[in-house]
């Protein structure tokens, strides 16, 4: 092995998705050495993370990015549907609906890591690579002291003062640290495709939701201006579907929309692109560190699909670790200081993972529920949606998905 050394000991951040990239920033903007490992050799491949909402706005502007959203492909919503088993229940403006922050938008994540990782290499103690696997942990008397990464050529090993796992629901920072998880809501399947606009969603740039009949789907403009669907319906249905073919699928998707979103799927279900099934899960583990070694982001807790939060839960996780970890790192430090900082992370981080996975959870508990008070519920709740004022009190209850739950602030 080629062994890699540093005099500063980089902190070693492993995974570029958001969390990791933003905290990547952060780091070095404050005088950090820090280096960024990534799996992927560029960002061009597909996400499901592009919901921004207005507490990861104005994470971004916190974190001092917020000129990136200009310069990338996004799309801000300007009026919002609910529809339930197809029959209209409100529709709002997107101003009407957030009237105190910014608004929702959709980004193109791809664009969004890059220029994050752009905006960071201006800073001289910043290093990231690219296309490299990270192996195993290194660890001094059981304590994590770095990795061990494969790249194109040979395995190498680069010693770090702290390890960040920011490598998603995989990740082998929590895997090696013996970091379990314990899951938090109902398993669900998500049915993810794209395809060509229908002319009432450019025209009025709308994003609807369809409830009822045990699924739930999301359909909007994604940044590249197609039209994104996201179809959560009960764990093991898809399978059953795929199996007898695409046409099949398609026309089980189309009967739970309106007919004008229906016909547009029937049309265009040769041409769907890049459809996949994502199994999706809710779980958060019950430590997040271990001696030399901190996990954020997806690694600590894997958010359902249900309210976008991805994306936005990791740019809040990343400030609070900028804000324990920098005037620590910026002096001298001793490893059991670095312990109890990555512990008071976790520590402030676990009551708004706890009430967003708690709010997650209701809505497939509802909407895909057999018990009598699942279906009292759709039948009651969208005929209630039809005031304004019930759709209030609803937003005042949900308030902690569109804008975190407790105050994030970067103290740095």
């Amino acid at each position: 092995m080629q062994k890699m050394s540093d005099p500063e000991m980089p902190v070693v951040i492993v995974g570029a998705g958001p969390a990791g990239a933003c905290l990547a920033y952060l780091l070095a903007s404050r005088g950090i050495s820090v280096t960024l490992l990534e799996r992927q050799k560029n960002f061009s491949r597909e996400f499901r993370g592009e919901a921004l909402l207005p507490s990861g706005v104005e994470a971004l502007h916190q974190i001092g990015l917020e000129n990136i959203l200009a310069s990338i492909p996004h799309n801000v919503p300007q009026a919002f549907e609910l529809y339930s088993n197809t029959r209209l229940v409100f529709r709002e403006k997107a101003d009407a609906i957030f009237t105190d922050s910014y608004q929702p938008t959709f980004l193109s994540q791809p664009a969004f890591l890059k220029e994050v990782i752009d905006a960071a290499r201006a800073f001289p103690n910043f290093q990231v690579k690219l296309g490299v696997t990270v192996t195993g942990l290194l660890k001094t008397n059981d304590r994590v002291a770095g990795v061990t990464f494969r790249g194109a050529d040979q395995e190498q090993t680069l010693p770090g003062s702290l390890v960040i796992g920011a490598d998603g629901r995989n990740s082998i920072v929590r895997r090696t640290c013996n970091l379990d998880a314990r899951k938090h809501g109902v398993d669900i399947d998500v049915v993810w495709c794209k395809t060509s606009p229908p002319t009432f969603l450019n025209d009025q740039n709308l994003a609807r939701m369809y409830i009822g009949r045990g699924h739930l789907l999301i359909a909007y403009r994604a940044p590249d201006g197609l039209l994104q669907v996201a179809w959560i319906i009960k764990k093991g249905t898809y399978g059953e579907l795929r199996q007898r073919g695409i046409s099949e699928w398609v026309e089980a998707m189309a009967h739970h929309v309106t007919p004008d979103l229906g016909v547009h799927l029937r049309m265009q279900r040769h041409t769907l692109k890049h459809p996949f099934l994502l199994s999706a899960v809710s779980d958060r583990v019950t430590r997040w560190s271990a001696p030399g070694a901190l996990v954020i982001g997806d690694a600590a807790h894997t958010m359902s699909p249900v309210g976008g939060q991805g994306i936005n839960v990791a740019l809040r996780d990343a400030i609070v670790t900028a804000n324990h970890l920098v005037p620590l790192l910026q002096q001298r430090h001793v490893p059991d200081r670095i312990d109890a900082t990555t512990k008071a992370v976790e520590n402030e981080r676990t009551p708004e993972l706890e009430y967003i996975q708690r709010l997650q959870a209701m809505p497939p508990r509802l909407i895909m529920g057999q018990a009598w008070w699942a279906a009292a519920f759709r039948e009651t709740v969208p005929r209630l949606l039809r005031f304004r004022l019930a759709r209030q009190l609803a937003g005042r209850r949900m308030r902690g998905m569109s804008y975190g739950h407790g105050d994030v602030r970067l103290q740095i």
